[in-house]
């Protein structure tokens, strides 16, 4: 007797077990997990308004490449947004923090001094960083995998002045920011011009300076041929160059610089008129007219938004970031790298390549022009140059 109700007690437990789960149903998969992506870039402070167009585009870009959806093979993006204010130690902080959240991919910083600081981190903790708006050529090098960069170098910022002339002989100043943007751009001046013959003399200014005549006066006793400007805080741009106005700079040195921001489009066209300035650019809006950057012209536009010059490096971000997650939703990093590493894209500027020696992108330059049209000035695209390479570290 006790065995037929030991018997019965069994069946009905497994009378309940099939009634939980009845014939012919299974059970949903388990959805897939989040992919974290940290956005560490400088939306504050001088460099303000290159983190927010990259940010921008950023976000447009991941969201037009994934057709609205804002996944990757059922696994949503979720984007965490930290302000480094081009400080290297907040940036530190930051990206501990997403590294500790299991984030795998960080993008971004417009401060090169950020980028040199965030790459050792990201070999150190085996994660993918893509770097973004910073120039410094040492952002990215043979020697880190871990990094990437969506934007150009100073060493391609430079390049479409490869032509000048005449250069042999003639003295070169290279009136930069004291910190490591502009050391980048002082060695790839050095680089580029010094096999022509070009003479240099260096005149570094402190990245916190706000009154610039005693710069400026010590820029018109160099007496140079050229004048090579190299600054990136958009906040004092303006009262810089106005200094060197004044004290008639351009009227014996010829300036050389990178053409910035839209707003800084009527400050530079009024600064330098009647200067002959040569003007180095590497995106402004309009300056390649296929599909990506149209669609991304319009959506701005419906949106009331404005594009800038580093909303290409927004959007290589975003085809980095999708192409590295190409059959990796698990987000392997060493996946990642391998997807990366050689691939070539169309980016909304044109043709561009990761360089897989050392994770340079290979891409389009401009030489510009400024021209006043009615109390304006517009960017005039003067020649391309296609394919420019980076120097290698």
């Amino acid at each position: 007797m006790r065995k037929h109700t030991s018997f019965m007690r069994f069946g009905i437990a497994a009378l309940s077990i099939a009634v939980l789960v009845p014939a012919g149903l299974s059970v949903p998969a388990q959805a897939a997990a989040d992919i974290k992506i940290g956005v560490i870039t400088t939306t504050s402070g001088g460099l303000k308004s290159y983190g927010d167009a990259y940010t921008d585009a950023l976000e447009w870009g991941l969201k037009y490449f994934t057709g609205g959806k804002m996944s990757v093979n059922g696994a949503k993006l979720v984007l965490t947004k930290k302000d480094d204010g081009a400080d290297p130690a907040s940036a530190t902080a930051s990206f501990k923090e997403m590294v500790g959240n299991g984030t795998k991919i960080i993008v971004g910083t417009a401060s090169s001094g950020v980028a040199l600081t965030l790459g050792p981190l990201a070999a150190q903790n085996k994660i993918l960083y893509i770097s973004g708006p910073a120039k410094n050529d040492a952002v990215t090098s043979s020697t880190n995998k871990f990094v990437f960069r969506s934007g150009n170098t100073s060493s391609q910022d430079l390049a479409p002045l490869g032509g000048i002339t005449p250069i042999k002989g003639k003295k070169v100043i290279l009136f930069v920011e004291d910190n490591a943007f502009g050391a980048g751009n002082i060695i790839a001046a050095r680089a580029l011009l010094a096999p022509k013959g070009a003479l240099f003399e260096e005149g570094k200014v402190s990245a916190t300076a706000t009154e610039f005549t005693p710069y400026a006066k010590k820029a018109l006793d160099a007496k140079g041929a050229y004048i090579f400007i190299a600054w990136s805080n958009a906040l004092t741009a303006g009262g810089m160059l106005t200094s060197l106005k004044q004290q008639g700079v351009f009227a014996t040195s010829r300036p050389i610089t990178g053409l910035a921001g839209v707003s800084s489009y009527d400050i530079y066209g009024t600064l330098f008129e009647g200067s002959n300035a040569i003007l180095t650019n590497s995106y402004f809006p309009g300056v390649v007219p296929n599909k990506t950057a149209q669609q991304l012209a319009a959506d701005y536009a419906a949106a009331g938004k404005s594009q800038d010059l580093f909303t290409d490096a927004g959007v290589n971000a975003a085809q980095m970031i999708l192409r590295a997650l190409n059959k990796n939703a698990g987000v392997d990093v060493p996946t990642a790298i391998s997807n990366l590493e050689g691939w070539s894209f169309s980016g909304i500027k044109g043709l561009t390549t990761v360089r897989a020696s050392d994770h340079k992108l290979i891409m389009p330059m401009f030489l510009v022009g400024l021209n006043k049209v009615g109390s304006h000035y517009q960017p005039v695209l003067i020649s391309t140059l296609r394919n420019v390479a980076a120097a290698v570290n």
